[in-house]
């Protein structure tokens, strides 16, 4: 225990990537945002009966991104569900939904819904991930009956591809969660040899520092990297003996050592 707390990594190394991965998916959401509301105030000039609903849900959905980079702190990675997530994911759900149900000039805000349920697949859980999917599934297809109920009109390829679009979801839910969860096994797998790697390296330096003898660790360069207390008192008979590293050809009288050096390793 008294080795690993000489120099112990990260506890949570795993939390602090999560957290960057948590900023980008907030920095995305607001750029989203910012590009609805660029378009729908470019559109507003049309005379559209539904485009002051439109900028407004712009406006609300400008906001609470905005909030939510600001306000919002990290969640655990995996978590299945956090008061956060309704201001995250369930911001995205509802306001995309209303871009949808309000939409004019033929545009399909459906891909957008991609981006609440990748959010929910990589940092959340897996039942996150799949309630994400179902949720966007079924808003496209209450959508498509809305439209079914009062557009004449075929709406058989309007349940066609909001069918196809929630499969996707899913699909898409399902690859993202199984490679984040993949990527954060492997991270703590290789975070526990390298914890355990630098805790052998600790135990070897106590057992070189104990020793009567004279150990220096020396590089191809003859640069010592550690000396051990037996050999710096060797070495201070002759000269100080500075702190390591430091060349073995740093003083005239360590030559002999050098050239000694040299010699064992060309054998």
């Amino acid at each position: 225990g008294s080795l690993l707390s000489r120099d112990p990594l990260p506890a949570r190394a795993q939390d602090l990537a999560f957290a960057r991965l948590w900023r980008a998916f907030m920095t995305a959401r607001v750029m989203i945002a910012a590009v609805l509301m660029a378009l729908q105030v470019a559109a507003s000039p049309s005379g559209h009966a539904n485009q002051p609903w439109l900028v407004s849900i712009c406006m609300f959905y400008l906001g609470t991104t905005l909030a939510a980079r600001w306000l919002t702190t990290p969640v655990s990675p995996g978590k299945s569900f956090d008061g956060q997530w309704l201001w995250t994911i369930g911001v995205d759900m509802l306001a995309f939904w209303g871009l949808q149900f309000f939409q004019t000039g033929g545009l399909n805000y459906a891909p957008l819904f991609a981006v609440p349920v990748l959010f929910a697949s990589v940092m959340g859980s897996f039942l996150l991930a799949m309630a994400a999917a179902a949720a966007a599934t079924l808003i496209l297809l209450a959508d498509a009956w809305w439209y079914a109920l009062n557009v004449m009109g075929e709406a058989t390829s309007r349940f066609v591809q909001a069918g196809l679009t929630g499969i996707g979801f899913f699909v898409v839910a399902f690859l993202a969660n199984q490679l984040a969860a993949r990527l954060a096994r492997e991270e703590r797998v290789a975070r526990m040899s390298q914890l355990a790697a630098r805790s052998q390296v600790r135990v070897n330096e106590v057992i070189i520092e104990s020793m009567a003898d004279g150990v220096l660790v020396v590089d191809a360069g003859c640069l010592v990297r550690a000396a051990n207390p037996s050999a710096q008192r060797l070495l201070t008979a002759v000269t100080p003996c500075p702190a390591a590293p430091f060349a073995l050809d740093a003083d005239r009288a360590w030559h002999a050592g050098r050239s000694y050096w040299k010699g064992e390793r060309d054998m």
